[in-house]
């Protein structure tokens, strides 16, 4: 999608973003990695929004929480094939699915291969709150960069937006152990529940899609049997 500056004075003028938004999740520990405020992400999302045509909407893809809970709403939904990126499980989460004293550890998209998931078409008269609200749950900890890809469906290529891993960010994980990985997805706890049940759901939607991820699938298979031994003692 080419920049379109009639669609830059569009968005810098509109005002579909004045209403006042708490973020997509909230409390003291949220607060405090938190490190813009909410004019400060209205911002960021019209300067996303500039360099695409978006006058009926987006498209967003999703291939881990976001496939099972997008918690946006969307007038379409496909699944799609994105090349250049495959999905791990590479970033320390302390909030949504871990906390500081025992991080679980959630996906993103590193550099190489391919990645099967999700489109959702978010249309324009739903970017306020939603759009708003989705990049305060991916941006929140500085652990994403918002990217615009190419996503190959059944029948044509779309632009979609979506968040991969920041391989500078303290809390990015380098390729390591499954049997590690497996252990802290087998104990950690955060705001939004178990990182098994996180990694479960994300298994379990890929199948429904009739869609593998063998990788995942035995981490899932180690750290639920390692849940199991642990629930034994």
């Amino acid at each position: 999608m080419l920049q379109n500056p009639s669609l830059m004075t569009d968005f810098q003028g509109d005002m579909m973003f004045e209403q006042e938004i708490e973020g997509w999740t909230t409390g003291e520990q949220a607060e405090s990695i938190r490190n813009y405020s909410m004019d400060q992400l209205k911002k960021d999302v019209r300067e996303m929004l500039k360099s695409v045509d978006c006058q009926s909407g987006i498209w967003i893809f999703g291939y881990g929480s976001l496939m099972w809970n997008p918690d946006v709403r969307y007038s379409k939904t496909d699944t799609g094939m994105l090349l250049g990126y495959h999905r791990r499980l590479c970033l320390r989460s302390t909030i949504y699915r871990g906390a500081p004293e025992q991080p679980g550890v959630v996906m993103g998209l590193a550099p190489g291969g391919t990645c099967h998931g999700r489109i959702f078409f978010i249309p324009r008269k739903n970017f306020s709150p939603d759009l708003l609200l989705l990049w305060d749950r991916e941006m929140l900890a500085g652990t994403y960069l918002p990217k615009w890809v190419k996503i190959q469906n059944a029948s044509e290529t779309v632009d979609a937006l979506t968040f991969i891993a920041d391989p500078t960010h303290e809390d990015y994980l380098p390729p390591g152990d499954l049997k590690e990985i497996a252990m802290m997805v087998s104990q950690a706890r955060g705001q939004r529940g178990t990182n098994l049940d996180y990694l479960r759901n994300t298994v379990e939607t890929l199948h429904q899609l009739e869609l593998r991820d063998s990788g995942l699938e035995t981490i899932l298979d180690l750290a639920t049997r390692k849940a199991d031994l642990h629930r034994a003692e």
